[in-house]
């Protein structure tokens, strides 16, 4: 079975987002090769120049503790002499960058955009480490307020003692700021449009 190359895979995308612009009621068509964008859409009342980039699938992510998976995103362009450079506001109003494999698109305006950009998989939502962590720590903290002692429930749960103690402290283990993770579905067309109008 042949492969698709890139070129074909960015062709796929563009092709997505402007049927799923026009289906969203939206006047969308592809624009000409060699402009910094790759759709015009038409909202009624401002034209948008949208920048689409494309993944076939997830990709592995080597972890500390477990391997994950993500959509990853480049979103940077080839300037003169083939040096990597960002969009420019007056270049593109906001970026749709869809996930092949799953016919997903998330919508971000151009400058909430970063030149590298990773997304957690809606599908295997929960099954991240610091996920499961949250889960292992609450079923720890409602072994002990049944009044299990930490040994009792580090047999009972097959796991270390240390671990046992770790997840019954009182301290919060939920990602925050820049590390906390987001997953791909979380950026919608309708929230994108209320922070580029």
């Amino acid at each position: 079975m042949r492969k698709s190359n890139e070129l074909q895979i960015g062709k796929a995308g563009e092709y997505i987002v402007c049927a799923d612009l026009i289906i969203q009621n939206y006047i969308a068509f592809l624009s000409e090769q060699g402009l910094p964008y790759d759709i015009v859409m038409d909202s009624g009342e401002k034209l948008f120049r949208v920048q689409v980039k494309t993944t076939s699938e997830p990709r592995k992510v080597p972890q500390r503790n477990k391997d994950s998976y993500a959509y990853i995103f480049n979103i940077q362009r080839h300037g003169n002499q083939n040096n990597l450079r960002k969009y420019n506001n007056t270049e593109v109003d906001f970026f749709a960058l869809v996930a092949l494999d799953s016919k997903q698109i998330a919508y971000i305006p151009n400058g909430e955009i970063k030149s590298t950009m990773n997304f957690r998989v809606p599908s295997l939502k929960g099954s991240y480490y610091d996920e499961q962590g949250l889960k292992i720590k609450k079923r720890i903290k409602e072994l002990r307020q049944s009044g299990l002692t930490c040994e009792e429930i580090s047999k009972q749960e097959k796991m270390k003692i240390s671990n046992v103690y770790k997840y019954s402290a009182d301290i919060d283990i939920t990602p925050k700021g820049k590390n906390n993770p987001v997953y791909f579905d979380e950026f919608s067309l309708d929230k994108c449009l209320r922070k580029v109008i």
